[in-house]
């Protein structure tokens, strides 16, 4: 297979050739640069959500992405509960009248009637001398259960993320700060990665890069919106039928929860890079398309082992909803590499005159 790679003079990296040392100096200014404008967005964070706190609005960065995280799972548990009350509810209809039944228990409680709401329905032989009448109803235990649960959903007063330290709650909230932070100032970041590495670069590599760039990013786009949209709530809700199964109550730390929120998103991106690999292997000569068909069982078991891999739970509920998506990508690979087949090395080098950093 020919390679697509012209022969250029040396005379094409004149103006940028310098020193090693001068090499260094570059890459540390463009570094501080980069550090500049993520640190001028996570300010930017700061202050919006300090707007917030103060006028208790929806105002902010960090708080809003921390809501954003922990809403998946927020959920899922609050379904897990739901569906625990109803089964309740539906053992106390399945009842029959006269079983002897801890769900018929019953207990006291003290209550008071407020007596000019009895006088239309009631006649008095004397008038009370209080405004209030005490009572004592008899009410099912399961029914002061119930309602104290629908009070919780009601009101919103129920958290299904706990923290075990003072500082816990302010580290996390720090953490998905400095993750928007990297998010907003992205563009800048990869700015000044590309002008520091663009001058190195060959026109027909540039090129590339100009060409799969706008792909990978939708790539990754893709797979963090399928992990955070699809994946993450089937798999809170698969792993909590566990402890549906086995009778236990879900304890679910925040900071736990945001490690597995974070980098699941990113696992998803980056393997949702899968053709863009295969695009690559094929160009450089490595495979064909016809290789990766001939080849799509021990693709099958490769990928399964990196799912397992990159997963960071050990069940494999997590690794399914990583590894179908990236078999599905496979096949699109294949299709990508039959529709842009490695053809002469002269094909379109008109063209690379014109690319440009």
């Amino acid at each position: 297979m020919s390679s697509r790679r012209p022969d250029y003079s040396d005379d094409i990296f004149a103006d940028s050739r310098m020193p090693f040392t001068e090499h260094i100096e570059e890459l540390r200014k463009h570094i501080i640069r980069a550090l500049y404008g993520f640190a001028i967005f996570l300010v930017i964070g700061f202050v919006f959500d300090s707007i917030g706190w103060m006028t208790n609005t929806g105002i902010g960065l960090g708080k809003p992405a921390f809501e954003f995280i922990k809403e998946p799972v927020e959920e899922q548990v609050k379904e897990f509960y739901d569906r625990r009350l109803q089964r309740v509810r539906d053992r106390i209809k399945a009842l029959e009248p006269n079983s002897d039944s801890k769900l018929r228990n019953t207990t006291e409680l003290k209550a008071e009637i407020d007596v000019a709401s009895l006088k239309p329905h009631l006649k008095f032989t004397e008038e009370p001398s209080t405004p209030t009448i005490p009572i004592t109803i008899r009410v099912p235990v399961v029914d002061v259960f119930l309602a104290s649960k629908d009070g919780e959903n009601d009101s919103g007063s129920r958290k299904y993320l706990t923290t075990l330290g003072v500082q816990e709650a302010f580290v996390v909230y720090f953490k998905v700060s400095i993750l928007c932070g990297v998010i907003l100032s992205s563009p800048w970041l990869f700015y000044q990665a590309w002008s520091f590495v663009g001058v190195g670069l060959y026109p027909h590599e540039r090129r590339y890069v100009h060409v799969y760039l706008p792909f990978s990013i939708g790539l990754f786009l893709a797979g963090a919106a399928l992990c955070q949209f699809v994946a993450l709530p089937k798999a809170v809700g698969a792993l909590l039928a566990f402890n549906d199964w086995l009778d236990l109550d879900p304890d679910l730390r925040l900071s736990e929860w945001l490690g597995f929120a974070v980098i699941m998103p990113l696992v998803f991106g980056v393997s949702f890079q899968t053709p863009i690999f295969m695009i690559f292997f094929q160009r450089i000569g490595l495979f064909t398309a016809d290789d990766y068909v001939a080849q799509w069982r021990v693709a099958v078991m490769s990928l399964a082992v990196v799912a397992a891999v990159l997963t960071p739970t050990p069940d494999a509920v997590s690794m399914s909803v990583l590894f179908v998506p990236m078999f599905g990508l496979y096949w699109l690979g294949i299709v990508l590499c039959r529709l842009s087949p490695v053809t002469g090395p002269d094909e379109d080098l008109d063209e690379l005159d014109d690319v440009s950093i």
